[in-house]
């Protein structure tokens, strides 16, 4: 029989998921990169509008992608692999795959950890804190109003690449996440980073990327939160 096992995965690692694409991504940790114009949904020009509108538009998608995670204890990165697959209907699903298979589900009703032999586990989340969930869930839907209530925003651009940082307007929210980072190329997102300093971060990029895609019947049992 085999052992009911999930390891915790971070809240910040599950980000990782989070929204990401390729190889274009922009080199440079997002301590050294100076901060961008400020973002407010009431006075935000048209081009930043027109990316979030973008970004908001891709339908459901599916990403594979290469996690690192920074610890201050450890010397060298903890590297995972996996499947990205979000949808607005379902929410975020990572399925890991390497160093070993683990999915983590971030939906409307919390956070749900299956192993390799589909065991379950809800994560209990202290009512008190943040809700991580749903801010993940608002930086994946790149829902400008809702992100504006939870963090300072602010932006830079380069040609066609571009950077946006998200500082938490709560000591709590700050806590949780750190620093939040998305680095992308035209419309679409190539870099995803969590940062509490430099011996603390969290770094997604991705290899592949498709919008617009259809989840079948058995993905959505695999993948998503079963319906009871």
């Amino acid at each position: 029989m085999t052992a009911f096992r999930l390891r915790p995965l971070r809240h910040a690692a599950a980000l990782a998921l989070l929204v990401a694409i390729g190889a274009a991504a922009l080199p440079l940790r997002a301590e050294d990169v100076p901060p961008g114009e400020r973002i407010d949904p009431a006075t935000v020009d048209d081009s930043w509008r027109a990316l979030f509108d973008a970004l908001a538009a891709q339908g459901a998608v599916f990403s594979t992608f290469t996690e690192r995670r920074w610890f201050s204890v450890r010397p060298q990165a903890v590297e995972l692999q996996g499947e990205l697959r979000h949808s607005l209907e379902h929410g975020l699903s990572l399925h890991y795959t390497q160093p070993e298979t683990q999915t983590m589900i971030v939906d409307a009703q919390g956070i749900l950890l299956r192993n390799a032999a589909g065991r379950e586990r809800a994560l209990k989340t202290d009512p008190r804190a943040p809700q991580i969930d749903t801010m993940l869930l608002h930086i994946l839907r790149f829902d400008l109003a809702a992100l504006h209530r939870l963090f300072e925003i602010r932006g830079r651009r380069e040609a066609a690449g571009w950077r946006l940082e998200f500082t938490a307007r709560s000591p709590e929210l700050d806590r949780a996440v750190g620093r939040v980072t998305v680095d992308g190329v035209d419309a679409g997102v190539r870099r995803l980073e969590f940062s509490r300093g430099p011996k603390q971060r969290v770094e997604v990029e991705i290899r592949e990327t498709r919008t617009g895609v259809t989840f079948t019947a058995d993905e959505l049992t695999k993948y998503f939160r079963r319906a009871r």
